[in-house]
């Protein structure tokens, strides 16, 4: 209805236009009639204007309403009362859409106060960043951290750490590093955890920020302590006795030996065989505890891995191949499973053999009181996280304790009576070097499980 409203009043201003040329060609016909012809001809000039007026009154009202929206106005209102009925239809839309649009912004400013409040709330530092390095949502925590009162891109952090700089810019999508850093005075153990996303054409990376300084002391100082304690435990059960022998000894060739001799008798023969089996134990006892520091020599001098890429089921042959020359070997059930015969691992083929052989040594003699006594050594990837390698060995011991199972990894700290303690921290720290990492899972009554994890 308003559209036809439009052309009739557009057909009327045409027409009412092409009246008043007649008109004027009329009356230039009649020479004497000048005013006359000058009024008519000011009338259509008029008429002319109001008719380009009224056409371009549309194009304006669009061009305006396209340029607040462009600017992010959309307080600007169309009066639809009162207005011409042709236009009121236009209005009404244009209101209706400028509605919407300030909903959509007051959502999103909404939604953005939402996210920012989450971000401050969180306890760890995080900062997201676009390829030129420019930042576009950082938290109070990552200020805090570094000691910047102000960050408008990360090249700004090279006044800080040089490293933190270069390290934020090479990470890769779900990429983890650890950067060590001292800024104004504060040494700072990052670790750092980065994600990428792309969003409007335009690529963003995460980066989360989380001191681990004071949970690596606090660790460090636990780890320290319980060394301690187990080094104190083995030195006074070797220093003791030894201490307590030689003072023995000592007494016996002062009250014994020397005297007589100098009273002109001749010393027991007992007394003898009690100096020597008292000399014997020393150097039993002496014996090993240097056996003891040779340990912890070994044990603190773990090989740089020689890695390359390593056939699991070959791998694994050759373990079991060796293990079959160990005491009570027949005894034990063995079993090897590889599902993927082409199963590989980076590693260096020695040092995970001495792992594997570890591990299958303590199995065979943690369930060597069974009636069928077995060892099961199973290889596989997982098809939810095929980057991983596992490598399981578990025996149907009795199981472990779980007061236990928290000292299994503690150097010299060992349930056996003629153990060393060394096995189990060795191979940890030689899956550390490999970048990988064991577990052990246990309960009272058995199975236990080590687990060898391999990054493919």
């Amino acid at each position: 209805m308003a559209y036809n409203r439009f052309r009739v009043r557009l057909l009327l201003r045409v027409a009412l236009l092409l009246l008043s040329m007649v008109a004027l060609l009329l009356i230039l016909y009649r020479t004497d009639w000048h005013i006359a012809s000058v009024c008519v001809g000011l009338f259509m000039l008029l008429l002319i204007y109001d008719l380009v007026h009224y056409v371009e009154r549309t194009n304006r009202d669009i061009t305006g309403f396209l340029e607040a929206i462009r600017h992010s106005d959309f307080t600007q209102r169309f009066a639809v009362q009162g207005a011409d009925p042709s236009y009121r239809n236009l209005y009404q839309a244009f209101n209706d859409i400028s509605t919407a649009f300030q909903k959509i912004k007051s959502d999103k400013q909404a939604h953005h106060l939402y996210l920012q409040a989450i971000v401050e709330h969180v306890g760890i530092g995080l900062l997201c960043f676009n390829e030129a390095g420019e930042i576009n949502l950082v938290n109070h925590v990552t200020m805090d951290m570094l000691h910047t009162p102000y960050l408008k891109n990360i090249h700004a952090l090279n006044r800080i750490s040089e490293e933190l700089v270069e390290v934020l810019l090479e990470m890769e999508n779900n990429e983890k590093r650890l950067v060590t850093m001292k800024p104004h005075q504060d040494e700072l153990m990052l670790t750092l955890h980065a994600s990428t996303l792309v969003s409007q054409g335009q690529t963003l990376k995460i980066v989360s920020l989380q001191n681990i300084r004071s949970e690596m002391e606090e660790q460090e100082l636990q780890t320290w302590q319980k060394l301690i304690r187990v080094l104190t435990h083995e030195i006074m059960n070797s220093m003791t006795p030894v201490v307590s022998l030689a003072s023995t000894v000592n007494n016996m060739v002062e009250y014994d030996v020397e005297a007589k001799y100098k009273a002109g008798e001749v010393p027991d023969r007992e007394v003898f065989e009690d100096i020597r089996d008292g000399l014997q134990t020393i150097e039993k006892r002496s014996a090993g505890m240097l056996h003891f520091v040779k340990n912890y020599r070994r044990l603190m001098r773990v090989p740089t891995p020689e890695l390359q890429t390593v056939n699991v089921t070959e791998l694994l042959k050759q373990v079991h191949t060796l293990m079959q020359t160990q005491p009570g070997a027949k005894r034990v059930q063995f079993e090897f499973y590889v599902p993927d015969e082409k199963l590989e691992i980076t590693a260096d083929p020695e040092l995970i053999e001495q792992v594997l052989i570890n591990l299958v040594k303590n199995g065979m003699e943690a369930c060597d009181s069974k009636q069928a006594p077995c060892v099961q050594v199973i290889a596989y990837r997982e098809e939810q996280d095929m980057s991983k390698v596992y490598i399981k060995v578990q025996d149907n011991g009795p199981g472990i304790e779980p007061d236990v199972l928290d000292k299994l990894f503690i150097p010299f700290y060992t349930t056996k009576k003629q153990g060393s303690g060394i096995g189990l921290s060795l191979s940890k720290q030689i899956m550390r070097q490999h970048g990988g990492s064991i577990r052990v899972s246990s309960q009272p009554g058995g199975p236990t499980t080590f687990t060898l994890v391999f990054n493919a």
